[in-house]
């Protein structure tokens, strides 16, 4: 059973590792889209045309 936990530890640390090289959104990035094709970041009025959801944060970084 231990082994079985640290495996699932390892699992789940592999994937947060994964998401966080993978993509750049924050908690802030909150893509909606406006048009076909149109996407807009609630947050920061960011706008992007792609026809999947982005996962890149356009947002400048001071």
């Amino acid at each position: 059973m231990p082994i079985l936990l640290i495996l699932l530890l390892f699992g789940v640390l592999a994937y947060l590792y994964w998401r966080h090289k993978t993509t750049t959104l924050t908690r802030e990035c909150r893509w909606r889209r406006t048009a076909a094709g149109q996407w807009r970041c609630a947050f920061c009025g960011a706008e992007m045309t792609s026809e999947t959801s982005p996962v890149v944060c356009l947002r400048r970084r001071e």
